[in-house]
């Protein structure tokens, strides 16, 4: 099984570089995400994404104002990307293990393609009935 196989059609929301924590949570929770991505100032620039996690360890843990603290504060920059849809989902599985993320932004070019999660991959192992995805010989 491959990366374009489990990458949803579901396009990431994006929020602006200057939203507060507060804007962040309003976006995920019209959108009904956990998480949003935070746009380039540039093109020289990288993404960011901030999840419910984030804020809850972040501000709301800490006591401070949402709707004063600004998103990148919490926010984590660059986001780990792939742009291969032809890799085996075992190494995606690797990637986010490498990284330390649940959470993976897929672009073909420039353009957002979605967002792959761990729980994309487990589905579609669960799904594929062998317990190993296509290219899982162990």
């Amino acid at each position: 099984m491959e990366l374009r196989d489990i990458v949803g059609g579901s396009r990431p929301v994006r929020i602006s570089p200057d939203a507060s924590v507060a804007d962040a949570l309003v976006a995920m929770a019209e959108n009904k995400t956990d998480f949003v991505i935070i746009d380039r100032t540039d093109i020289g620039d990288a993404y960011g994404i901030i999840s419910r996690w984030d804020i809850v360890v972040g501000p709301v843990a800490e006591g401070k104002s949402l709707s004063e603290m600004p998103a990148l504060s919490c926010a984590r920059k660059p986001v780990v990307v792939m742009h291969n849809l032809d890799l085996d989902i075992r190494w995606v599985a690797k990637k986010m293990a490498n990284e330390n993320v649940s959470r993976i932004m897929v672009f073909e070019g420039e353009n957002f393609v979605g967002a792959v999660s761990d729980m994309d991959i487990l589905k579609a192992i669960a799904a594929d009935g062998t317990g190993k995805g296509k290219g899982g010989d162990s």
